[in-house]
């Protein structure tokens, strides 16, 4: 039986498999890579969140749930394209709580 381990490709996941993503390869795999990535930060909610790539820049838009949320998500797609490649604009809107 073969085994799978997931591989990251920023700091954010706590595991030995990340790797150093070559910057700059050609390759129009940005904006899947990170949302791939995204998509397996614990408690973390990207359903309101987009990823798009605008010329060279990669912009993160929409909601995210707390301040700490979208620091994460910048940092992935800064370790991911370049730091000087990611626009953010991500809102922080807290969730509605219940009235009783």
């Amino acid at each position: 039986m073969l085994g799978f381990c997931k591989m990251f490709l920023s700091s954010v996941q706590p595991t030995i498999t990340n790797f150093d993503f070559v910057r700059d390869h050609g390759v129009s795999i940005e904006k899947t890579a990170v949302e791939a990535e995204l998509s397996y930060l614990a408690d973390f909610d990207a359903r309101d969140l987009t990823v798009d790539m605008t010329g060279h820049y990669l912009v993160l838009e929409g909601t995210v749930t707390s301040a700490a949320d979208a620091e994460r998500a910048v940092k992935v797609a800064r370790e991911i394209v370049g730091s000087d490649r990611v626009m953010s604009r991500l809102v922080v809107v807290q969730p509605a709580t219940a009235l009783i």
